[in-house]
């Protein structure tokens, strides 16, 4: 019986959304409050990012939140469920002919409705109003729908070629331990001494890149989206100094992306990368 209240009085992202001023303000790192709310309630997002709480009412929910979160209470589901319904309704606000150029995209007639059609990780998207699909087959996750979502919504702009790292961007001391720990650590875990190893993992996701004006082991450029590409540089190790990676970002990044949403292209290049060398006979990367 106690479980069954727990679930029928399980916070839903829309009931933390109310509470927010609704204005899409930015201030927490997420380009709209729903996403915000969203991301708080499946334990991705601290609570007390957003500065336009009412502390007395988000105290008041603040330990109903954290055994949720610890319990996992439909906290997948419908954190999946009131995103999507979120963001196809603003999809279909937009005309896709007209942003079609900004994105880096292109029109493609699906069911007599108009798709966009663009690059994503070395494979292709077809977006509707209503789905994501990938142009040749196969299953996208629904983070990655949301994922792709978001770029589309974001209105890319243009990159300014000015490579900064996170710590740059505003708004992200909560999100760097995050590129540390699920991504830049890991990276340069599984690949120290085996810088041999990137250059073959990296097509087709990306391009490896010759850096004169840094003194660096390794570099690659990622292409995520058209208008959104990831730099990664690699240290190796060397005279007791242990091997470490970096992640740069243009300058304008934020004006295409939210910052959970580069967290997660970060570890989507990540995953990527290990799987790959997880797969690749330890003989040929010496």
């Amino acid at each position: 019986m106690a479980e069954q209240d727990r679930l029928k009085n399980r916070l839903v992202p829309l009931d933390l959304y109310k509470l927010t001023r609704r204005n899409n303000c930015g201030e927490c790192g997420q380009q709209t409050c729903l996403a915000f709310a969203t991301q708080v309630i499946v334990g991705k997002e601290d609570i007390d990012a957003c500065p336009f709480f009412d502390k007395p009412q988000i105290n008041a929910l603040r330990e109903r939140l954290d055994e949720q979160i610890r319990s996992g209470i439909g906290v997948s589901r419908e954190s999946f469920e009131k995103t999507m319904e979120f963001l196809h309704e603003e999809i279909k606000k937009l005309d896709f002919p007209v942003i079609a150029e900004s994105l880096g995209a292109q029109i493609r007639e699906l069911s007599r409705q108009p798709a966009l059609i663009f690059p994503y990780f070395g494979d292709s998207v077809l977006v509707t109003s209503s789905d994501i699909k990938r142009e040749k087959g196969g299953e996208l996750s629904p983070w990655e729908k949301i994922f792709i979502f978001n770029y589309v919504l974001g209105g890319a702009a243009q990159p300014s070629g000015l490579w900064i790292g996170m710590e740059s961007l505003p708004n992200s001391v909560s999100k760097i331990k995050s590129l540390q720990a699920h991504c830049e650590l890991p990276l340069a875990h599984s690949f120290s001494g085996k810088m041999p190893l990137l250059s073959q993992l990296v097509s087709p996701l990306g391009i490896e890149v010759s850096l004169k004006d840094e003194s660096v082991d390794f570099a690659a450029e990622f292409h995520v989206f058209p208008k959104l590409t990831i730099r990664v540089l690699f240290w190796d190790e060397a005279e007791g100094f242990p091997c470490r990676a970096k992640f740069l970002f243009d300058s304008r990044v934020l004006q295409i992306l939210d910052l959970e949403s580069l967290i997660f292209a970060c570890e989507q290049i990540t995953d990527r990368l290990i799987q790959g060398g997880m797969g690749t006979d330890p003989a040929t990367s010496k």
